[in-house]
């Protein structure tokens, strides 16, 4: 395995697990037909964030939509519209990296997940120890996108109110 596949492979199962890479625009064709389709845009489609229905922001649930597979949806009611605008969440192809603003973004913690790789293989250069502590870096920062991916900027938990200090 080369530097590069390590690079690639790790920027894939980063934008798998984290959703690192949305895209917005358009994400589903022939909507109002019994066969609607996800339309991938630059990379391998992954999961729906969000479709504008009606002019409303909605997400999966079993009242909306429901995407069974990485190309597959059903609607629970077809939509007047046949092109669905929304943000899709996407990977790269394998052996491809993602674009350039996700690698900036997310270039060290990929780097930390191909570092760790190649220390782990059965090589001169294999260390244990330092192998350990990127996979800790690289498990850091995927945490860290997601909790960014689902929540934006806001810091702190999502439901869990903090106690009041009396």
């Amino acid at each position: 395995m080369t530097i590069r596949e390590s690079l690639s492979r790790m920027a894939r199962e980063m934008c798998t697990e984290a959703d690192i890479w949305v895209e917005q625009g358009l994400v589903v064709v022939a909507a109002n037909t019994d066969y609607p389709q996800v339309a991938g845009m630059d990379g391998e489609p992954l999961r729906i964030r969000w479709l504008l229905l009606g002019g409303r922001r909605v997400r999966q649930s079993n009242s909306t939509f429901v995407q069974h597979t990485p190309e597959t949806i059903t609607f629970s009611r077809k939509p007047e519209e046949s092109l669905l605008e929304g943000a899709l969440a996407c990977r790269p192809s394998p052996g491809d990296m993602p674009p350039d603003e996700v690698v900036s973004r997310w270039g060290e913690v990929i780097a930390d997940g191909a570092r760790w790789r190649l220390l782990m293989m059965p090589q001169k250069w294999q260390n244990a120890e330092l192998a350990s502590y990127y996979n800790r870096q690289y498990r850091l920062g995927v945490a860290s996108a997601r909790q960014l991916s689902a929540l934006g900027h806001a810091h702190g938990g999502s439901r869990v109110k903090p106690r009041r200090f009396i």
